[in-house]
């Protein structure tokens, strides 16, 4: 059960207060969150104590990044003894895709929308439609993958779909 209280300390003779949220994961470790408002505390405990009833909450303080869930995906993949073409492609797609827009994402803070935020970063900066697709598609793969090592609770770009034109070219005036 979380509980939020208020703290009150001194900064050279500055009085300062924040809101605390102390609870326990669904690991039972106990964790603290520190917020400015009691209303943002209020917020996300609501949201916090859900995730761990569900089994889905991962701590900030524990994640780690998009680009090093990636990492860890390639290397597995490495020790799997996956052919040298497809690791170099996988390589490229952290280095010129991943790293440079979402790369130092925390796992537990990306959500869905974020993911179709780099879609659409993606599309703004040139990257063609098959690429995009590949290059989410690798990304859900290695969400996926930290899923399964306790890395992340959810894959949350696992619904996620880039889509195209329709095919359709526009009329000739």
């Amino acid at each position: 059960m979380a509980s939020i209280r208020k703290r009150v300390w001194k900064t050279n003779g500055v009085e300062k207060t924040a809101w605390v949220v102390d609870y326990t994961d669904q690991a039972g470790k106990r964790r603290l969150k520190t917020f400015a408002t009691k209303k943002e505390a209020d917020a996300w405990a609501v949201t916090a104590r859900h995730e761990v009833k569900q089994g889905v909450h991962t701590p900030v303080s524990v994640s780690i990044t998009v680009a090093e869930a990636f990492e860890r995906w390639i290397a597995d993949c490495e020790a799997n003894g996956l052919e040298y073409g497809t690791l170099l492609q996988r390589r490229q797609h952290l280095n010129l895709h991943i790293a440079p827009f979402l790369g130092k994402e925390k796992l537990s803070t990306l959500t869905m929308p974020r993911v179709n935020q780099f879609d659409r970063e993606l599309r703004e900066a040139g990257r063609s439609l098959a690429m995009r697709r590949k290059v989410i598609t690798n990304l859900k793969t290695a969400l996926t993958f930290a899923q399964g090592q306790g890395l992340v609770a959810q894959n949350v770009a696992r619904g996620m779909k880039v889509k195209g034109d329709s095919g359709l070219k526009p009329a000739k005036l």
